[in-house]
């Protein structure tokens, strides 16, 4: 059972049980009128107008009572609207409506609703196809073993919560760096431990990825994937990134959803973590933790050899638009302008490179394109600029409204249907118009939010960010200090992008794609 939801996209299953047939010939013969599916069908309406859903399809009306889906053609049609992909719960006035088949009927329903990840509702309960028990919803006994198997996995589950609550190793393998006693305690590998140590320390003193991959291959030192020979950047990164080196154990970063018969990984939030701090001795202290991961993230100073000059501005700045990785600087002794080009073997052919100087005149000139796009003219004041997100704030406020009405009249359709005013086809009809109508509105609301933001976002930036920028250029002009150079464009980008495909030849033909630090 779930907790009830609201606006959902619906389908509606009304059946009579040989009970009902029975009642209904009992009334007839006394002169009362007993219609089961009208009366099932007004209590399922209410649900939907009581809790905003949607009807995405007139109600499926099995008018015959079979014991088989076979023997019944509206439940046929449902279960192929199901695999539509779009439909988020079916509604039936209560779960054995759906059937009392056999095994095979069973398996049949079970499938559609699991497959597709679809709620069964009944006025009072939800059942979700992820939740333990949902394979008693259909009370099948041949699936109590399925039931069993989904609760060991929760108690699996509940089992790994708590061991990582108390700093227990739960993973298939220890971490590169540690053994794992009995009780799943990590403890130092004194094989392994010194490279952890090793990378952190070679991390902060400037060396990328690769330079470290590169070392740690030379000293002959095997890499944590026994299937691989080489050590990767990859590898090098997941090792910078991992708190389990100060002691830390963390349980529940991601986690698998399900959604048409596949599963797909979700980050889960920060606070619902399990972390258990001084689980077991670290590798690493939290201050050579926080510097490693700090030069890694943003090495402020470029990566240079000892003793050498930087001679490239760009230098820890200029990424490949293509694979992403930092372009190198070539300086050419036989002609007047040095280069930058792309190393990686897979943007051979693909991505060509471009003379420096030409590559930093036209950043120069992005940042100032950047300003003009985002300075108010002089003529607009404080008092415009205010008065055009007041006029945003009504214009949203306007809109807030009309979703408001809109849905009220939505809620209104029930009305009309329960008196008879509207036949179904008429409901679905109005009804259809109406939410297109929602959603129309609540895409301008979306669209209102996004234009204040980006005059909230212009102003901020008209304030703070753009003084840096005009200053920073000002002071970049007046240096020949390389060195100077690439702290200023550092303290205004985060990063940009170069690309210049092979079919360019124009000697200034390429893309300069900026990120500043906003």
């Amino acid at each position: 059972m779930n907790y009830r939801s609201f606006e959902m996209r619906l389908l509606v299953y009304l059946r009579k049980s040989r009970s009902d047939v029975e009642e209904e010939r009992k009334a007839a013969a006394e002169g009362r009128e007993y219609d089961t599916l009208a009366r099932h069908r007004r209590n399922l309406m209410d649900v939907i107008k009581r809790e905003g859903h949607i009807l995405v399809e007139p109600p499926y009306e099995e008018l015959v009572s079979g014991d088989s889906i076979i023997e019944r053609p509206e439940v046929q049609k449902m279960l192929n609207r199901m695999d539509e992909g779009d439909i988020d719960g079916v509604l039936v006035i209560d779960i054995d409506r759906l059937g009392r088949g056999d095994m095979y009927d069973s398996g049949i329903l079970d499938r559609a609703f699991r497959y597709n990840n679809i709620k069964l509702i009944t006025p009072t309960e939800i059942y979700d196809p992820e939740e333990e028990n949902w394979e008693l919803v259909f009370g099948v006994k041949s699936l109590v073993a399925r039931q069993e198997l989904k609760s060991i996995n929760k108690r699996l589950q509940g089992g790994r919560r708590d061991k990582a609550k108390m700093g227990r190793s739960i993973s298939k393998k220890p971490p590169y760096g540690y053994l794992r006693d009995e009780n799943l305690k990590l403890y130092p590998d004194p094989d392994t431990a010194w490279v952890i140590q090793k990378i952190f320390e070679m991390t902060v003193k400037g060396n990328g990825r690769q330079a470290i991959a590169k070392k740690l291959d030379e000293w002959s030192v095997a890499p944590p994937d026994t299937n691989r020979n080489h050590w990767s950047p990859s590898t090098i990164t997941a090792i910078v990134k991992n708190e389990v080196y100060i002691g830390k154990i963390i349980w529940g970063k991601i986690t698998y959803l399900k959604r048409g018969g596949q599963y797909t990984r979700r980050k889960m939030k920060p606070e619902e973590w399990i972390v258990k701090d001084e689980a077991h001795e670290p590798l690493v202290t939290k201050e050579l933790f926080d510097a490693a991961n700090a030069a890694h993230s943003g090495r402020f100073r470029p990566s240079t050899k000892a003793n050498n000059v930087l001679s490239n501005p760009l230098a820890g700045i200029l990424k490949c638009e293509l694979c992403g990785y930092t372009m190198l600087y070539q300086p050419r002794k036989d002609r007047p302008n040095s280069m930058i080009y792309c190393t990686k073997a897979q943007c051979r052919g693909k991505q060509k490179g471009a003379m420096l100087y030409l590559v930093e005149n036209r950043i120069l000139v992005s940042l100032e394109q950047y300003i003009k796009e985002f300075e108010i003219p002089k003529q607009q004041d404080a008092k415009n600029n205010s008065s055009i997100i007041q006029f945003q704030e009504k214009a949203l406020d306007k809109k807030k409204k009309e979703i408001a009405e809109a849905n009220k009249q939505k809620s209104a359709l029930h009305d009309f249907l329960e008196k008879g005013v509207y036949d179904i086809n008429t409901f679905m009809e109005r009804q259809k118009v109406l939410v297109d109508r929602i959603e129309k509105l609540k895409d301008e609301t979306r669209l209102i939010v996004e234009d204040m933001e980006k005059e909230k976002f212009r102003e901020k930036n008209t304030k703070q960010f753009i003084p840096l920028v005009k200053s920073v250029l000002t002071a970049y002009r007046e240096t020949d200090d390389i060195e100077k150079k690439n702290r200023l464009l550092k303290s205004v980008l985060e990063r940009a992008t170069f690309l210049r495909k092979k079919e360019w030849t124009k000697i200034d033909q390429f893309v300069i794609q900026l990120y500043p630090k906003i």
